[in-house]
């Protein structure tokens, strides 16, 4: 067992990194919800958001990430070099929330998890690139480590998921930036 696989077993419950495996594996649409609430309830949520999904929850969760992240981008200190990264991250995040706001998760998902590592990148800097970050972010800030975790275990290439894995998937993540 690697380093990382270590860190991980010793600070990521089993069932997060299996429910992990089940949404992006999952084949039965009643499972990989059940799956998504296992991990969102680790993100802190305190009653299931997928399997019942109240009929506004969406709506909500897209406003309050678009809200919050934009905050966060716009608070985060930058180096001089990274200030034009730091305004395309905020117009990349208008034009995603634009896209999924009109249901179209499946396209956005290669644009979702760049936002996220340019987000991540602005908050930490270069560390962020290093194969010892998610042992950093699990030490020092463990629901973000879980979180980063979360987000380096989706595929990045040849990613062909349908829409409503996308949406999932990144409804999931979404809800942890939203509330953190």
């Amino acid at each position: 067992m690697g380093k990382e696989s270590i860190i991980i077993s010793q600070c990521i419950d089993a069932s997060v990194t299996t429910a992990i495996s089940a949404v992006l594996t999952g084949t039965n649409a009643k499972q990989t919800l059940k799956a998504a609430d296992t991990i969102a309830k680790e993100f802190g949520a305190s009653s299931a958001l997928f399997e019942k999904e109240a009929a506004d929850f969406e709506e909500k969760l897209i406003s309050s990430f678009q809200k919050n992240l934009s905050l966060l981008i716009q608070k985060t200190w930058v180096e001089e070099a990274d200030a034009d990264l730091k305004d395309q991250v905020l117009y990349k995040l208008a034009e995603y929330s634009k896209v999924i706001s009109k249901g179209k998760w499946a396209n956005a998902y290669t644009e979702f998890l760049q936002i996220i590592s340019d987000v991540v990148y602005l908050m930490f800097g270069a560390m962020t690139k290093t194969e010892d970050f998610i042992e950093y972010a699990l030490r020092i800030d463990p629901e973000f480590g879980i979180f980063w975790y979360y987000i380096k275990s989706l595929p990045t290439e040849g990613v062909n998921m349908d829409n409503d894995k996308s949406r999932v998937v990144m409804l999931l993540g979404m809800y942890f930036l939203a509330n953190y």
